[in-house]
């Protein structure tokens, strides 16, 4: 059986306006408002922002 939940959140599970959860999983949103399963997307800031850049690795001076 086929549930179709309508859903606008900013959400991982939501496609085309609709949740696209397959199985109950866990709780991540016990704020009481909203959808108990809604894990949030990353924001379009955060996508835009470019990552710290990394030092080179050096090897230890002894093994």
């Amino acid at each position: 059986m086929m549930s179709l939940i309508q859903c606008d959140a900013d959400c991982i599970y939501q496609k085309d306006g609709y949740c696209s959860l397959d199985a109950p999983t866990a709780i991540h949103n016990d704020t009481g408002k909203g959808c108990v399963h809604c894990i949030k997307t990353a924001s379009h800031e955060q996508k835009a922002r470019p990552a710290a850049p990394q030092r080179p690795q050096t090897p230890p001076a002894q093994f």
